[in-house]
């Protein structure tokens, strides 16, 4: 699979009271660059609490203009950006074909 040999996104925005989750959702965010087929120039994350037991996590990528959304609602913040991470995960592998 070919990538922009890009390791990390650089520009990584993470919105987010929960210093713990911030830091995670870049870290689990950031390099996605590795999959994307072109450079990845910013990434931006929102992270809110939708319910009394429901995090709602919001990411989009802009690959060299072309976005790539997703969303998850989970439980805690680790599954909600976890689910996130998988699913832009695998828009980006899709972009390859």
């Amino acid at each position: 699979m070919k990538n922009a040999g890009q390791q990390e996104i650089a520009n990584v925005v993470v919105e987010a009271g929960d210093p713990t989750a911030r830091e995670y959702a870049h870290d689990r965010i950031a390099p996605l660059a590795r999959f994307a087929p072109e450079l990845t120039n910013y990434a931006h994350v929102r992270i809110v609490n939708a319910g009394p037991r429901t995090i709602e996590v919001h990411a989009n990528l802009d690959v060299n203009g072309t976005p790539v959304v997703a969303q998850a609602e989970a439980g805690t913040a680790t599954e909600a950006i976890d689910a996130v991470r998988d699913h832009l995960h695998r828009q980006l592998v899709k972009m390859h074909n």
